[in-house]
């Protein structure tokens, strides 16, 4: 692939020629050095340059490459993890991925597979010998080499995942490291205590992809191949004979129970270059099927946990923290299953409901020149218009039928020290945002008439309406587990209440039935009480499930729990409690997922985002069962949002995307809103706000801009 514009042209002395590769962590380049020595130069994305914990895993890469560097891999020439953007440059090795080799050639004939299987046996013993577990093993990081002398040699590359056996640098928190669906399932359940075994049993899965052109997980999705992976056996199809019981071994779910490499090794060698006949079953005399064949379905892991990640949305509401998932939905559901009443045949009804004068528009929202952050302004979509405020702009509306400014507030010129920014929140026509005065307090407005209605001098924790009222922290947010709230009439700014409370959350409120909040007073006199929401009396309370558990959201008077795993923001189970009578029950995930946002419950179905692995997933709650989710082949760029039987994400084209919500089938999509051509991936900008549906016309927040276009039919 040719340079792009935006790509350098030379880093560390090397110039660069083409792009070789991209993906998540980095792009390659084809670099000459000066003497015309050909170089693979691997360089971070910009947007990890600045996060130390990628930095202390990229110099773990070069290390780990380095110490490795032999026949069977491509030996590190250059390095420098402290650059302004960190790079690697290794020994240029012409030749195909074996996933390329398969795509374009068919699986391997027995010869090439032998070797195949001889040399990255060899490779790995290698590779172990050095105190290094590579972790990422699959066919697009084996290299076939071609040229007269070595055409089929094997090189390993990118250790980018790389372990040694002493390192105590971590895995990127709350990301499941690895590629599904070759990795083994320990590294699922237990991805901080890996092991050797762990290349072995991708060993075993390239071998069979090589063989056949599948995984022996092979699924739609990764979250299925994950599934599959740790619960199902292993599919070998056309295996040849004398390598399925040293491939099943190799697959082993139990990692004691699978080969070293270098038995690996010993094995293959002793294999013939011809492929023998095989005795009845496939399996040669000399390889008899032990034990530790045995593939029957292990249970989920069951994961001890430490504590919640602080960051994950206990900041202030609508304060811009977003997952960014995939979609290109699965479904789980077997064929045949019922939908529930209103997601089946959804009709969209549209044409009919639009407001007159309405048509569809977009506002690119570009950031005030004298800002010198360079931001946006944050929007929040209501039936009266959008909403949005920015650094220069305490709040203004835009009219929901062109997208043009009814009216706006500005924000005071005053020089202060500190100043934040969140969507506005608008309840029953008021709109409440940080005060246009810079001293962090609260302006309260009408939303039709733009007029203030009242106001709190600040500095303020957050605020945020719920049943009927306004809660606000009336003590900044900081350290301490004590802090006092205070309850508001939301129109004439009237103080119903105030409360000191005691809890290790920084917002403890929920809504309740109508009338009622709940909070969480964890941390302090205990569980989970409810309160009247117009007195502050307390109605009652509940005792919380044991251990230290994120509560993640309230929904329909139930609790939900995430239960992180050791110093992690995974978490491999959720804990639903009925606020009523206390009683507790547990959904395992069949792998653990990164919740970087509350999960949406709607009826009988949880949407959760899972971050580090970017999918979406639909679970229903009344069996602990997944319905469908998303793969990686598109990207979701909102949360989600459920209107009228859909469930609605907006993408990073801005396009909205409609699903029917119990199926993960996709009911339509509008036309983007944005010209996003040239815009990669990482350029845009994801978005807390999900799309927002009225009178037949959907509203989006996305990095471009906000825009309205007309309910998909």
């Amino acid at each position: 692939m040719t340079l792009r514009e935006d790509d350098p042209r030379s880093v560390g002395g090397y110039q660069l020629e083409a792009r070789i590769g991209t993906g998540g962590m980095g792009v390659v380049y084809l670099g000459r050095s000066t003497s015309g020595r050909a170089v693979a130069v691997k360089v971070v994305h910009a947007k990890y340059a600045d996060d130390p914990e990628f930095r202390a895993r990229f110099r773990q890469e070069i290390v780990a490459a380095r110490r490795v560097s032999g026949a069977f891999t491509a030996p590190v020439v250059d390095a420098d993890p402290d650059a302004g953007r960190p790079w690697m440059a290794t020994a240029f090795v012409p030749g195909r991925t074996l996933s390329d080799r398969v795509t374009e050639s068919g699986p391997l004939d027995w010869p090439s597979l032998r070797r195949l299987g001889t040399e990255l046996a060899e490779a790995l013993r290698e590779i172990h010998r050095a105190g290094v577990v590579h972790r990422d093993l699959k066919p697009s990081n084996v290299l076939l080499l071609e040229g007269e002398g070595d055409d089929g040699a094997v090189r390993v590359i990118d250790f980018g995942i790389s372990r040694a056996a002493t390192s105590d640098v971590r895995t990127q928190t709350g990301i499941v490291m690895g590629s599904p669906p070759f990795m083994a399932p320990e590294q699922f359940s237990r991805p901080r205590e890996v092991g050797p075994a762990v290349d072995v049993f991708s060993l075993g899965a390239v071998l069979v992809y090589a063989a056949t052109g599948r995984s022996p997980f092979e699924a739609d999705n990764a979250y299925l191949a994950a599934y599959n992976t740790v619960h199902s056996d292993p599919e070998l199809g056309e295996l040849p004979g004398p390598l399925r019981a040293l491939v099943s071994l190799c697959l082993t779910k139990d990692p004691a129970g699978r080969p070293t490499s270098g038995e690996v090794l010993e094995t293959l060698a002793e294999v013939p270059e011809e492929q023998p006949a095989e005795e009845p079953g496939g399996v040669p005399a000399r390889l008899p099927v032990t034990d530790a064949t045995d593939t029957a379905l292990l249970p989920p892991a069951k994961n001890t946990n430490k504590r919640h990640r602080g960051r994950l949305w206990t900041a202030l509401a609508g304060a811009a923290l977003v997952g960014v998932v995939g979609t290109a939905l699965v479904t789980l559901m077997p064929a045949g299953a019922s939908d529930e009443p209103g997601t089946k045949d959804v009709k969209a009804t549209a044409a009919s409901s639009i407001p007159a004068g309405w048509k569809p528009w977009h506002n690119a929202l570009e950031p005030d020149k004298d800002d010198p952050m360079g931001m946006k302004p944050a929007c929040t979509p209501d039936a009266l218009g959008v909403f949005c405020s920015s650094p220069q702009v305490a709040l203004m509306r835009l009219n929901s039928a062109t997208g043009r400014t009814d009216w706006s507030k500005p924000m005071s010129k005053k020089q202060v020290s500190s100043f934040s920014m969140s969507s506005p929140d608008v309840h029953d026509g008021v709109v409440f945002v940080n005060s246009a005065d810079r001293s962090e307090g609260l302006d309260a407005f009408d939303g039709r008439t733009g007029k203030r209605l009242w106001h709190l001098d600040g500095p303020l924790g957050q605020h945020q309406p719920l049943s009927d009222v306004l809660l606000v922290r009336l003590d900044p947010l900081g350290p301490a587990e004590t802090a006092r709230y205070a309850a508001y009439e939301p129109r004439t700014g009237e103080k119903l209440w105030e409360r000191k409370l005691k809890s290790t959350s920084p917002s403890p409120f929920y809504t309740g039935p109508k009338g009622m909040l709940y909070a969480d007073l964890r941390g302090g006199p205990g569980g989970i009480a409810r309160l009247d929401a117009r007195t502050g009396r307390t109605l009652g309370t509940v005792d919380a499930p044991k251990g230290d558990l994120w509560l993640a959201t309230v929904h329909d008077a139930k609790a939900y729990y995430a239960r992180w795993e050791n110093d992690t923001g995974v978490s491999a189970a959720f804990f639903i409690q009925d606020l009523d009578n206390g009683k507790t029950r547990r959904i395992d995930f069949p792998w653990s997922v990164e919740p970087e946002a509350p999960p949406l419950v709607d009826g009988d179905t949880m949407y959760i985002f899972d971050y580090g692995n970017e999918t979406l997933l639909a679970l229903d709650l009344t069996h602990g069962k997944p319905l469908w989710t998303s793969s990686r082949e598109l990207r979701v760029f909102s949360e989600p949002a459920v209107h009228d039987g859909r469930l609605y994400v907006t993408m990073p084209d801005t396009s909205v995307l409609a699903l029917d919500p119990r199926t993960g089938r996709e009911i339509g999509r509008t036309d983007p809103s944005f010209d996003t051509s040239g815009r990669s991936f990482e350029e845009l900008s994801p978005s807390e706000t999900p799309p927002f549906l009225v009178r037949g016309v959907l509203y989006g927040v996305t990095g471009p801009g906000v825009f309205s276009v007309a309910d998909v039919s």
